[in-house]
C-alpha cells in the first residue's frame, strides 16, 4: 500500500470495502491514472493469504503488456493464452479473454478473485464468467469509460454484474497535481451541429441534410502536423485500416516516418512497429481502432482523429493514449503538453451538457452512463444514421447499400475513395478560468456584467440578460443552469418554465433539455427544503 498514490489507496479500500457484502464492484479511473498498480496490489493482497486470482485483458495481444506490469510489481504470476496453460506453480495469473472464452470447461481451478480490464468492452462475456465462476469468486472491473454506447448499464440494476461504480479523480485533478500531462484541444471553428434536433441516436429526417452537409474532415491532417507536431510521437485514429494505410502513406510522403498498425498484421510486426514508437525510432502511428485501449506508449504527445464516433468511451479513450507523462531518460526531454486535434468536431458530439461546446475532458465531474438508459421506440419519422462503408467520412441515411451509386463492383466490397477533406485550420480550446483563479480587477469586472445582466433581466430585457450570462459561464465554465438560478435568486418558489426555454433556445438545445432540467431543479429544492 505504501507505493500507491493516495487516491489509488482509496480505490483499493473502497473496492475492499464494498466487495464485503457485495459480488462486483467496478472501478473508474482515467487513462494514465494508474489502474495497473491498484490491480497489481490487489492480486498482491491476495497472494500473500494464500489465495488465487486473475487478471484478464480483453485482447490477446495485452496479455504481455499486462504481464510486464506484474513484474515491474514483483507479483509471480503465470498466463492463460494461446501458448500457456493453468499452472499450479502459480497463484496468479493473466489471462486472454479469447484463450479462456475455448476452455470454459476445461478450468481446473477457479480463483477467489477476478480482476476485468476494460469492462466496458466484451460484457456479454462478462456475464457469462459471472455465470460459470463460483458465488464465491469475487469481480472486480476497471474502466476509463464505464458506460457502453448501446445503453446497456453494467450495474446490477440494470441487468449488469456489478453492484456499485467506485469513481477516481477527474482528469483536470490528476493533471493539476502531475499525474497526466495538461490538454490542448484543437477543434474546427464551425457552428450548428449542435442545432440539429436529437433524441438517444436518431437524428429528425427533415434536418438529415444539415448534418450530411458535414460529412467530412475538417483540416489537412499532416499539414497541422507539420506545423504544430513536427518531432513529436504521434499516434493517428483513422475511419477504416485502408484509411489508415492511406494516412500514414501521405505522411511519408511529406517526409514523416508513419507506419500503420492493424489487426491483421502479425503480432511481432505491430509489435515492432510499436516499439519503434516507445524508443522515438519513428515519428508516429496509425491506426483504425486497434489502439484505443490498452496502448501504453507514454513518449506520444500529439493525438489526431478523422474518425467519427458516437461512441463516448471510444472518444476518452482516444485522448486518453496521450496524456501520460513522459521525460526522455537519455535526452532529458520532458513532455510538457498533450495535443489532440479533432478534425471531424467530436467535441460537438461528446460535450457535457452543462458544458456546451468544451472538451469533456476539461470539465471536473464527468456523468457516466453506469446504470444503463432505456432506448426509446423508433418513430417512422425518425432515420438512424450509419458512416457509410464506402465512402470514408460521409453519414449515411439508406437502410442497404442496393442501388446506391457509391455502391463499387460487388466484387470489391472494400473500394472506399480517397477522403474528402475540408480546407480549415483547427483552432484551440480555450479552457474556462474559474473566478476564483482571476486577477481581482477581473473579479470586479465579472461583477459589473453580472449585475448589469440581473437588472436587464427585472426590465424585461430577458433576451440580453441570459446571452450575456451565457458568455459569461462560458468563460468562467460554469454549467448552464448556473444563469437560471442567477436570474431567479429572488423568486425560487416556483421553476421559470420561460426562462428555462429561453436559455435552451439561445443554446440551440431541444424541448428535452427543459423537461429535464426542470426535474433536477425539482429534486434540488426538494433536497434543501
Amino acid at each position: 500500500m505504501n507505493a500507491l498514490r493516495d487516491y489509488q489507496s482509496d480505490l483499493y479500500t473502497g473496492a475492499r470495502s464494498a466487495l464485503i457484502k457485495n459480488r462486483g464492484v467496478c472501478i473508474q479511473l482515467a487513462t494514465g491514472g494508474g489502474k495497473t498498480a491498484v490491480a497489481s496490489e490487489m492480486v498482491r493482497s491476495v497472494l500473500t493469504k494464500k489465495k488465487r486470482a486473475w487478471f484478464i485483458t480483453p485482447r490477446i495481444a495485452l496479455v504481455d503488456q499486462a504481464s510486464n506490469h506484474f513484474r515491474k510489481w514483483a507479483v509471480p504470476h503465470g498466463m492463460i493464452n494461446s501458448g500457456n496453460n493453468e499452472s499450479n506453480a502459480y497463484l496468479i495469473h493473466v489471462v486472454s479473454k479469447d484463450t479462456l472464452v475455448r476452455r470454459w470447461h476445461k478450468i481446473k481451478n477457479w480463483p477467489d478473485l477476478i480482476i476485468i480490464d476494460e469492462c466496458h468492452i466484451n460484457f456479454d462475456f462478462q456475464i457469462k464468467l459471472a455465470e460459470m465462476a463460483p458465488l464465491t469468486t469475487k469481480l472486480i472491473a476497471f474502466s476509463a469509460t464505464p458506460e457502453r454506447l448501446d445503453g446497456r448499464g453494467l450495474s446490477v440494476k440494470s441487468g449488469g454484474i456489478y453492484n456499485s461504480l467506485i469513481e477516481g479523480p477527474s482528469i483536470p485533478d490528476l493533471t493539476s497535481r502531475g499525474f497526466l500531462t495538461d490538454l490542448r484541444y484543437f477543434s474546427p471553428p464551425i457552428e450548428g451541429i449542435q442545432n440539429l434536433k436529437r433524441k438517444g441516436y436518431d437524428y429528425d429526417e427533415e434536418q438529415l441534410d444539415d448534418l450530411l452537409a458535414r460529412r467530412k474532415v475538417y483540416g489537412e491532417m499532416v499539414g497541422h502536423y507539420e506545423k504544430y507536431g513536427k518531432g513529436k510521437a504521434a499516434l493517428i485514429f483513422c475511419r477504416s485500416v485502408k484509411s489508415a494505410y492511406q494516412t500514414a502513406e501521405r505522411f511519408r510522403d511529406k517526409g514523416f516516418n508513419f507506419h500503420c498498425i492493424e489487426g491483421e498484421m502479425s503480432h511481432k510486426h505491430r509489435k515492432e512497429l510499436i516499439n519503434a514508437l516507445t524508443k522515438g525510432d519513428i515519428d508516429g502511428l496509425t491506426n483504425c481502432d486497434i489502439a484505443t485501449y490498452g496502448l501504453d506508449i507514454p513518449r506520444i504527445e500529439y493525438g489526431a482523429s478523422i474518425r467519427p464516433t458516437l461512441s463516448r468511451s471510444l472518444y476518452f479513450q482516444k485522448i486518453g493514449r496521450i496524456l501520460r507523462p513522459f521525460t526522455d531518460p537519455v535526452t532529458g526531454y520532458k513532455k510538457e503538453d498533450a495535443l489532440f486535434f479533432d478534425h471531424v468536431n467530436l467535441v460537438l458530439e461528446h460535450q457535457e451538457p452543462e458544458y456546451p461546446g468544451i472538451p469533456p475532458h476539461y470539465v471536473p465531474h464527468v456523468k457516466w452512463n453506469f446504470e444503463g438508459v432505456t432506448k426509446r421506440k423508433k418513430k417512422k419519422q425518425d432515420v438512424n444514421i450509419r458512416l457509410c462503408p464506402y465512402l470514408d467520412f460521409m453519414y449515411c441515411q439508406k437502410p442497404t447499400c442496393k442501388g446506391c451509386e457509391h455502391n463499387p463492383n460487388k466484387e470489391n466490397p472494400d473500394a472506399r475513395r480517397d477522403m474528402i477533406i475540408v480546407p480549415a485550420e483547427l483552432q484551440e480550446k480555450e479552457k474556462p478560468i474559474p473566478m476564483a483563479e482571476r486577477p481581482e480587477s477581473e473579479k470586479r469586472e465579472f461583477q459589473d456584467r453580472i449585475g448589469s445582466a440581473v437588472i436587464d433581466y427585472r426590465n424585461d430585457l430577458k433576451s440580453k440578460a441570459v446571452s450575456e450570462l451565457l458568455r459569461i459561464a462560458e468563460e468562467c465554465g460554469y454549467p448552464v443552469l448556473w444563469v437560471y438560478y442567477r436570474l431567479t435568486e429572488d423568486s425560487r418558489h416556483t421553476i421559470n418554465i420561460p426562462l428555462l426555454h429561453e436559455i435552451a433556445r439561445q443554446k440551440g438545445y431541444n424541448s428535452g433539455w427543459v423537461y429535464h432540467k426542470k426535474k433536477t431543479i425539482k429534486l434540488q429544492k426538494k433536497e434543501s427544503a
